[in-house]
């Protein structure tokens, strides 16, 4: 059985293949694309909040998979992954945040990113020293729903009956709720930590079974973003990688520690942490 990953992003991707450790087959966006018969309807991430964004591309990928069942590849699918992570700086008013991947504007670029992000801290006040650089604390997030399919999908058919492809149509005061309390769980004076959570479908519209649950497991790590990027292993990281330095590594950025390093540290290992505990738990 597979594990659908429900990304483009090949870095992403890969980060997913080696948390796995190759015990399940990990595929993603990219190679179902290639043999659909039906395609996927782009789902639009237009609201302020991680798990509004997040549902959008469950319903997107529930839908896509659902719609080509025939083909046997869907067929190997035992779950679902969709993520929705993003970079906060407290002194930033908690941003990029949620808008992590379009922080300069669209069409999404990494660099005009890191460059914005790097302007913002110069001009911050509570930025400090490290050496030559000005740093200032932030915190990684990741929001990981995963979706049980092999065993769920006569549940999931009423999907079929929605056409969203926006996710500010799942913002409601609910929703906003469940990820104010998520957020509040980020410890500054920790290194990370992480939870897992069943919300109902009808958390994100109230049509949507209030029976059939979401398991949203939780990731945060702690550290600092600095105006000058580190990347000393040619081809690591993507996104702030080159930016961030977690506590527990305060003198490597992401972009410059070995992904077998960077999946015991990170945000998405952290998410990893609670999905693997809960699977244990139901053993």
């Amino acid at each position: 059985m597979s594990v659908f990953i429900f990304t483009g992003n090949q870095g992403k991707l890969s980060e997913f293949q080696q948390m796995f450790l190759n015990k399940q087959n990990v595929i993603g966006l990219k190679e179902l694309k290639k043999i659909s018969e039906i395609g996927i309807v782009e789902p639009i991430e237009n609201s302020d909040f991680f798990l509004s964004n997040a549902f959008i591309k469950v319903f997107a990928a529930v839908q896509y998979v659902l719609k080509n069942k025939n083909q046997s590849l869907f067929q190997d699918i035992d779950k679902i992954i969709i993520d929705d992570s993003g970079l906060c700086v407290p002194a930033l008013h908690f941003k990029p945040g949620v808008h992590s991947a379009t922080y300069a504007g669209e069409p999404k670029n990494d660099i005009h990113n890191r460059l914005k992000l790097i302007n913002e801290i110069n001009k911050n006040s509570a930025a400090y020293f490290v050496g030559n650089e000005k740093r200032l604390p932030a915190f990684f997030v990741c929001f990981l729903f995963e979706i049980v399919f092999s065993n769920n999908q006569e549940n999931l058919l009423f999907i079929n009956n929605y056409s969203f492809n926006e996710a500010k149509y799942f913002v409601n005061q609910k929703l906003i709720e469940v990820e104010t309390n998520l957020l509040g769980n980020v410890n500054m004076k920790s290194e990370g930590g992480f939870c897992s959570v069943e919300i109902p479908f009808s958390t994100f519209y109230k049509e949507f079974p209030s029976d059939l649950l979401i398991h949203v497991h939780y990731g945060f790590c702690i550290g600092e973003v600095s105006t000058q990027e580190q990347n000393l292993i040619e081809g690591a990281g993507h996104g702030y990688d080159a930016q961030f330095y977690s506590k527990m590594n305060s003198n490597l950025s992401f972009a410059s520690i070995t992904m077998e390093e960077k999946n015991k540290l990170s945000h998405r290992a952290f998410s990893m942490k609670a999905f693997q505990e809960n699977l244990t738990q139901k053993k």
